[in-house]
């Protein structure tokens, strides 16, 4: 068995899914009676956090309550989890996470049967040894990561949103980012992060030649 004690966020480090998250604000932003932004202004909104009145300009808030309403609903759906599509180069590049050690698939969303689903379709599931939904609440999710953690000398978390980036941080990962996920590096930079790498690729190379900042951050 490998050192390394690995958890990945599924959305973005793992799989794209910018098709998944266009379709359910078209969706929910038409159904609000608005046409909403270009797709690129959309998904540079959602990486800044932007608040969805932004999303809805000029709508009542009444209907920017809708639309988040109906956008998560969607996101969360199994239908539009079959647009998800694994990131270029996932599977070998979990195969060298896991030879590493040990590695633990985490997402925030509640939809174990389209994560799964997502999972197989895509011929990734192998490649993790847990799959772990967590926590809606912040504490309990810290918890959560702090199980996976226990017994392992070297932890890594490897995250693209803000939520994943904290609650790892505060549970005593070395935490990485990557530019594939759901937040801009400025946003995870505010929450302890300041270690990023493009890919997986990127990642898995870093790992293998031990790459300094790696070692700056205590993972090595």
């Amino acid at each position: 068995m490998g050192f390394l004690n690995t958890i990945i966020e599924l959305e973005g480090p793992v799989i794209n899914v910018r098709p998944r998250y266009w379709t359910a604000h078209k969706a929910a932003v038409t159904a609000v009676g608005y046409e909403g932004p270009a797709e690129d202004e959309f998904w540079r909104l959602v990486r800044t956090a932007a608040p969805d009145g932004m999303m809805v300009k000029y709508g009542k808030s009444h209907q920017v309550t809708e639309y988040t309403r109906l956008r998560a609903e969607k996101i969360d759906g199994t239908e539009l989890m079959a647009m998800d599509e694994a990131q270029e180069k996932a599977d070998e590049n979990l195969r060298v996470l896991k030879a590493l050690g040990t590695c633990h698939l985490v997402t925030l969303c509640e939809n174990r049967e389209g994560i799964n689903a997502t999972l197989d379709r895509l011929n990734i599931w192998m490649h993790f040894d847990q799959k772990r939904a967590l926590p809606q609440d912040r504490e309990r999710r810290v918890q959560a990561l702090r199980e996976l953690k226990a017994g392992h000398r070297s932890n890594l978390a490897v995250v693209g949103s803000v939520p994943l980036a904290y609650a790892a941080g505060e549970a005593g990962f070395c935490t990485v980012g990557l530019r594939t996920g759901l937040a801009v590096p400025k946003l995870l930079q505010q929450v302890g992060v300041d270690v990023f790498y493009d890919n997986l690729d990127e990642l898995t190379d870093a790992l293998t030649r031990r790459d300094p900042d790696l070692v700056r951050i205590g993972l090595f």
